[in-house]
């Protein structure tokens, strides 16, 4: 342990004798050197012969403690005591002279120094000079840490009164927002993010505050997601629990090169309380301050749900809130899971940069990634509005937070779900009459139960999944001024290559195989689709080959629950070699374009749901046909 060099010691609470002093002795005389070598060994000892040699080591080492032989150089040592005064201010200066050198070591005191010793010295007298420093250090780093305690408990005075008075804040999500900003002020960290629990019987966190840089954190999740989440951003996480009592999870993000002191870490990998090293009153703080957040955040959770209608709409919107939506969600998962029946959930997210309206009302349908103004953004409000216009009054439309919406439709399947989707799309582009546009700005993804999951959480997470994947659907990389199916054929095959993740479950692939293989494949995916309920296909047909033929006769009979499209393409420019399918089902999408050369299919393939949509209409329209109402 050793003196700071301002001379302030700083370990706390550390035993006098441990403190560790910078001792120059600047004297000739090789005996004394000897003694304070030998009386004072624990600490580090600078010596000097000469009086340059004394200067050059104090501007150096900034001693906490010097001894000056005023009698060295003729008399030049008294001027030493006044300059180390002046380069090493905070340190300590004893004179030490002769009998006959008294009246020059008076003046050494008068001009800063300490004290006066005579030489030669003894080791007592050493001693205690040394001991009087170390002791006059001790008490200024008590007196300091005292005075950063009561400061610090002034601050944590006032940190506790705020959390008192989060009862009175006019919800949780304004209640959560102070947590966030009282627990960075206290623990020093960069940022910090509080989840809370939604609806009475879920499991499910939502992202209630976050303050400081932690905009990333996801802004809904299973507890097991989040605490997932925290494990690989290494964030700290503060349980907001009290007995059997819990409103959620705090996290808190280390200032990065910043040794603060942080609280007791529940670790997400274990569930256990780890006890690094902290100050005590940190970790006492951080506890009291806890416990008062999760009694106030319930108190204002028990006040929500007695007010009945309070917390179900969202306030800067028609839609509901998100913690009305988990309750609906967990009553339709009983009654699904009781009953037998099926519905779906549907992930909205708006991205704030992507253009909200095609240049020319004439242009294809399917617009290019391109910056836009931000007049031209897609309006979150707006967006709710055309979604509610789309769906069903049974339909639950809530809002997750400024650009995410979600959907609950009840006894819905899958099917079903894709044409809610589509209406959705229509919607926002700008009418029902202009279905074929598709507004990049905004990502659907659905997932329906049973198929894609038992849970919410499960949902949730394939709905946003799929969602963030047709933010890469190869139909937003064709041109604008491409219409007849020649065209556009061409222009798939070419953009295929081009897509940024090529291990992206939607991301089309190249096809190259005979038209034995090709039907192969076909019947695979009608087999598959037919399986898991109501299908929807399309299939090109012509005479000369047989995938249109081999389809109908796998479908075979009429059924209910199966649309079949068999079109034939000769009537189209260019499109009497086209072969096509497109497969909407309960469990997904599925569209294959090719050209039949000399008996082998080329072309692409993808489990795209746009694509499956945007072929399917395109086909029907070169066949004279309207297949989506």
């Amino acid at each position: 342990m050793t003196a700071s060099p301002e001379g302030v010691w700083s370990p706390s609470r550390a035993p006098v004798h441990e403190i560790s002093l910078k001792v120059l002795a600047v004297i000739a005389d090789e005996a004394t050197h000897t003694l304070f070598s030998r009386v004072i060994p624990s600490d580090e000892l600078m010596f000097a012969s000469d009086l340059a040699e004394g200067i050059a080591l104090a501007e150096s080492g900034a001693p906490d403690v010097a001894f000056v032989d005023v009698g060295l150089g003729d008399g030049a040592g008294l001027a030493m005591v006044h300059h180390l005064k002046a380069i090493a201010p905070e340190a300590t200066v004893f004179a030490l002279a002769t009998r006959a050198e008294l009246e020059s070591g008076a003046h050494a005191v008068a001009l800063g120094g300490a004290g006066l010793f005579l030489l030669p010295l003894g080791g007592d007298e050493v001693l205690n000079a040394v001991g009087s420093v170390r002791l006059r250090f001790a008490e200024r780093a008590l007196r300091m840490q005292l005075e950063h305690e009561s400061g610090r408990s002034a601050r944590a005075a006032g940190w506790i009164a705020r959390v008192a008075e989060l009862a009175d804040a006019r919800d949780r999500n304004a209640a959560a927002q102070q947590v966030a900003e009282v627990f960075v002020e206290a623990t020093g960290a960069a940022a910090a993010a509080v989840y809370l629990i939604v609806g009475e019987r879920s499991s499910e966190l939502a992202r209630a505050a976050v303050s400081g840089p932690l905009d990333r954190a996801p802004a809904y999740g299973a507890e097991a997601d989040i605490l997932d989440f925290a494990r690989r951003e290494q964030l700290i996480v503060v349980p907001l629990a009290l007995r059997k009592l819990s409103a959620g999870h705090l996290l808190l993000q280390k200032e990065p090169g910043r040794s603060s002191a942080f609280p007791s870490v529940r670790r997400p990998d274990s569930g256990s309380i780890a006890t690094p090293r902290r100050a005590p009153l940190l970790d006492g703080l951080v506890k009291l301050l806890a416990t008062q957040a999760t009694t106030a955040l319930a108190l204002l959770a028990e006040r929500e749900r007695s007010a009945g209608g309070a917390a179900m709409k969202d306030p800067t919107s028609s839609a509901y809130s998100f913690a009305y939506y988990v309750d609906v969600a967990g009553r339709e998962i009983d009654k699904a899971k009781r009953y037998g029946r099926r519905f779906t959930i549907a992930t909205i997210v708006i991205e704030p940069d992507a253009p909200a309206a095609p240049e020319r009302p004439g242009d294809l349908a399917f617009w290019r990634s391109a910056p836009a103004a931000p007049s031209n953004a897609l309006n979150p409000g707006e967006v709710a509005e055309h979604l509610l216009r789309a769906v069903r009054d049974t339909d639950i439309l809530a809002r997750v937070d400024e650009n995410e919406f979600h959907l609950l439709m009840p006894e819905t399947a899958g099917l079903e779900a894709h044409a809610c989707h589509r209406r959705m799309l229509a919607r926002v582009a700008g009418s029902e009459k202009r279905a074929g546009y598709l507004p990049k700005g905004l990502l659907v993804g659905v997932a329906t139960f049973p198929h894609d999951g038992q849970g919410l959480a499960q949902l949730l997470r394939i709905a946003r999944r799929r969602a963030e994947a047709t933010k890469s659907s190869i139909v937003h990389r064709l041109p604008q001024d491409r219409r007849s199916l020649g065209e556009i054929f061409g222009l798939l095959v070419r953009e295929a290559p081009a897509v940024e993740d090529p291990l992206a479950i939607a991301a089309p692939r190249p096809l190259d195989l005979s038209v034995a293989d090709t039907v192969l494949l076909a019947t695979s995916v009608v087999k598959n689709a037919l399986r898991g309920g109501a299908v929807f296909i399309l299939v090109a047909h012509h005479d000369r080959l047989s995938l249109g033929a081999e389809v109908r006769a796998l479908v075979g009979p009429s059924r209910e629950d199966v649309v079949l499209h068999t079109l034939d393409l000769r009537s189209s420019p260019g499109c009497d070699d086209i072969e096509a399918l497109c497969v909407l089902a309960e469990h997904g999408a599925y569209a294959l374009v090719g050209r039949n050369h000399g008996g082998f299919v080329r072309g692409i393939h993808a489990a795209d749901p746009l694509l499956a949509d945007f072929l399917a209409e395109r086909l029907g329209r070169a066949a004279g046909l309207r297949v989506f109402g």
